[in-house]
């Protein structure tokens, strides 16, 4: 049995289905996967350090807002569907699954007319364009939140949540050795279960006595986070520990010298793990990967979401429910983050209390549950 994934350009997409090929391998260590990405997005890194083959095929995206891609999208969409045929021709897939953005939907339409089973899961609360260009020709869909059903037919769909990855997993899922190398953007280490957070902070070079603040913007970064903690990070530093993901090709000079206590890199792929292991704190985007690994892990965080677009609405249900604090990109400086997270880090109670409440607001361990669905779609 083959299956193959679709998403990239960020990694939104990427980690719930890496996290339904784990678990689809527990039960079928026959099963082989294939991912079809982005070019030069971070997707490959990651799909790729789980053993995962990856190939690419053009971005034929419209653009939250004009750019030259307007202009080219007749072009690159016609490219987009021509690699995508003989993709699945060649591949010969028994299940197509995407979990949104553009990658996937010239794969689920292409699949749709060669007869082949599609599955399409919706992460953020407010469906994307992506998501809605590809409901006619998916075979099932499955939502993060129950109140996103009502965005779509009631015969083929269902509220599951977002699934994540086993905590710590760092299993290969295809067979092929991952191999390493210097040039890694990730930190080394053997392929075995996420260790304490002593172990974790350590690994960061850091001191474990110390509490440590996780900063990230998805896989892509986020340019925001990054001036910010340019202006705020070396006093964070004084008295606590950071990690700071900063995105691939956004390191700068001012990120890299912020002192001893001050880790950042490009990107975690299998650090990931021991990165939100360490963290006391995270202060982050509202994309809804970041918000699965929050809830799964029941971590407290900061969530700045990505002005006019889905993360306002994922952010919106945080704050409802207090799940996270939210603070907003256009109204907040960059005193008044530093503040927020010097209060957290005194308050152990509160940050408790929104890692208890952020665990319970969306379930996270369903992706076995998936993979029995998606099973049954296949025979």
């Amino acid at each position: 049995m083959k299956i193959l994934f679709a998403g990239g350009g960020t990694l939104g997409p990427v980690t719930p289905l890496l996290a339904v090929a784990e678990a689809w391998r527990a039960v079928d260590p026959s099963v082989e996967f294939v991912w079809v990405g982005t070019p030069n997005g971070p997707d490959r890194k990651v799909v790729e350090a789980a053993g995962v083959r990856f190939v690419s095929i053009p971005v034929a995206r419209l653009t939250r807002y004009p750019s030259v891609e307007w202009l080219l999208l007749p072009v690159n969409l016609f490219r987009a569907a021509r690699q995508s045929w003989k993709i699945l021709k060649d591949e010969q897939p028994n299940l197509v699954a995407s979990a949104g953005g553009f990658t996937g939907v010239p794969l689920v339409v292409a699949a749709r007319v060669l007869g082949i089973p599609s599955w399409l899961h919706q992460q953020d609360v407010r469906p994307i364009l992506s998501s809605k260009l590809v409901v006619p020709f998916a075979t099932w869909i499955s939502t993060a939140w129950e109140s996103s059903l009502t965005s779509f037919p009631k015969g083929k769909s269902a509220w599951v949540g977002n699934p994540v990855r086993a905590n710590g997993t760092k299993v290969p899922l295809n067979s092929f050795p991952r191999d390493v190398s210097p040039a890694s953007t990730d930190f080394p280490g053997t392929l075995v279960p996420s260790c304490s957070r002593e172990a974790s902070v350590r690994r960061f070079g850091l001191d474990p006595s110390r509490q440590t603040v996780l900063v990230f913007g998805g896989g892509g970064g986020a340019l925001f986070l990054n001036r910010l903690m340019e202006t705020v990070g070396r006093e964070i530093a004084e008295t606590a520990n950071v990690i700071h993901i900063v995105g691939i090709g956004k390191m700068t000079q001012a990120l890299e010298t912020m002192g001893d206590r001050y880790v950042a890199v490009e990107l975690l792929t299998e650090a990931m793990s021991d990165a939100l292991t360490a963290a006391d704190l995270v202060v982050c985007r509202a994309g809804m990967g970041t918000i699965s690994d929050l809830a799964a892990r029941g971590k407290a965080a900061i969530v700045v979401p990505l002005p006019n677009s889905p993360q306002e609405d994922n952010a919106r249900v945080l704050e409802t429910g207090d799940a996270a604090v939210v603070l907003r990109e256009d109204a907040t400086s960059p005193q008044e983050c530093l503040e927020t997270i010097h209060g957290l880090l005194r308050d152990d109670d509160r940050r408790r209390s929104l890692g208890n409440n952020v665990r319970n607001l969306l379930r996270t361990d369903v992706a076995a549950t998936l993979v029995d669905r998606l099973r049954r779609i296949v025979k």
